[in-house]
């Protein structure tokens, strides 16, 4: 398996203990981004950003989504991914591409703006122009998000 990758099973959590996993990634990757992919029974896929060694499109996101075929489920709808900070145009497309159904965030663009180049359009934007009902949660967990960007967690 890739690093930046693994797979698991449990009870499915809420929100802020999925949200504490993508913390747990983004750490082990030394980056401020990390994404949990979760199906409805609780299994779930984990990774961080991987860009340094993999290239401009190894971010968080992606990673996980590159793993969807390790959960199950009926419909993509049904899964929920985690991320430590608001999916940039790039990942937010993959998802709907994915056919992934709910978007959970902590730090906004705007906050990883404040350290690094973003493009500043909101994932909730790309959400409306999909071609299917897709739920963009934001702000769960932001601080603790948020300070992954000056590596005080």
């Amino acid at each position: 398996m890739p690093i930046g990758y693994s797979f698991n099973t449990m009870t499915r959590k809420d929100d802020s203990e999925y949200i504490e996993m993508a913390i747990t990634q983004a750490k082990k990757g030394n980056t401020p981004f990390g994404a949990v992919l979760v199906n409805t029974n609780g299994e779930f896929v984990e990774a961080y950003n991987t860009a340094k060694n993999d290239g401009p499109t190894a971010h968080a996101e992606i990673n996980a989504i590159r793993k969807i075929d390790q959960l199950k489920f009926e419909k993509a709808q049904d899964l929920t991914l985690y991320s430590t900070v608001e999916p940039c145009p790039m990942c937010m497309t993959a998802i709907i591409w994915a056919g992934i159904g709910t978007v959970v965030y902590g730090a906004t663009i705007e906050d990883a703006a404040e350290f690094g180049n973003q493009i500043d359009i909101k994932a909730k934007d790309i959400a409306k122009k999909s071609w299917y009902q897709l739920e963009v949660k934001e702000g769960v967990s932001r601080n603790k998000c948020t300070k992954l960007f000056t590596h005080e967690n």
